[in-house]
């Protein structure tokens, strides 16, 4: 090969050396996440924290800036300022799930049939732990809690959503339980607000059909409790392909989890 041959060179990208302030930022972020920054927890001072790291100030406020774009600090600002971590939460990243959902206007069945495919998967997964009977102990609990407020429409949903969001937690397996109770907070804002609105128009389900929920509470509390695993999960299918036909009907709107306003429906901080 000549040297009229050779190929050129491919052009070198620029190596990159972090910013200051994003170098400080991945460290307080790693602190967090790892728990040697607590949650709730404020930082010292600035002048403090600028002994620790040798950076200038406008660096560690860029930092903080990063860290609160990412939820995981709050800064105070004023006479009373500081900075407090705020560690990851499941209700921040359900907020986050729903606002994604809510901007491609999921449709509610869509949202049901996640739904329908991953909590039967809770209920196994809770007939299959050791201490299944105190599972158990804990949704029989629950669904009596439901069946003192079996009159009151509203209060009613709260309380089965109560049941089953405890049935997901009951999970065992902790992705499972941050995936499912991230879908299930969402699911759990559609079917209050479907609860109100119909409790409004006098067309909430009658009494009746409220026991028969208790019922289907029941029957899967017993298939936990007696750590029959396949039981629980086809109960849990059949109860909710039953249950979600009122949120989830042909004329429900998409997935929303922001009012008319732009106000969260759902609480991002737990």
């Amino acid at each position: 090969m000549t040297e009229s041959e050779i190929p050129p060179r491919p052009r070198r990208m620029p190596l990159r050396t972090p910013r200051v302030a994003e170098a400080l930022a991945a460290q307080l972020r790693l602190r967090i996440l790892e728990g040697d920054l607590a949650d709730g927890a404020e930082l010292p001072t600035e002048p403090v924290l600028l002994q620790e790291y040798p950076v200038s100030r406008p660096s560690l406020r860029e930092a903080f800036r990063i860290l609160e774009t990412e939820g995981l600090v709050v800064v105070r600002r004023g006479k009373r300022g500081g900075t407090v971590i705020k560690a990851p939460a499941p209700g921040s990243a359900a907020y986050h799930m729903g606002l994604l959902l809510h901007a491609r206007a999921t449709p509610m069945r869509d949202l049901a049939a996640a739904r329908n495919l991953l909590e039967p998967l809770c209920a196994e997964h809770a007939a299959g732990r050791d201490d299944h009977e105190a599972v158990a102990v804990r949704l029989r609990q629950l669904n009596e809690e439901a069946a003192q407020v079996v009159e009151d429409g509203p209060a009613f949903t709260g309380a089965s959503v109560r049941f089953h969001e405890g049935l997901v937690d009951a999970a065992g397996n902790e992705t499972l339980r941050v995936v499912v109770g991230m879908l299930e907070s969402v699911w759990s804002v559609q079917e209050r607000g479907w609860a109100r609105r119909a409790s409004d128009e006098a067309s909430y389900p009658p009494v009746d059909r409220r026991h028969a929920v208790l019922r289907a509470h029941g029957a899967i509390e017993k298939a936990i409790g007696a750590g029959d695993v396949a039981l629980a999960g086809k109960l849990m299918r059949a109860h909710l392909e039953a249950s979600q036909l009122y949120v989830a009907s042909d004329d429900a709107p998409p997935v929303q989890v922001l009012d008319e306003y732009g106000n969260p429906r759902m609480d991002a901080r737990d």
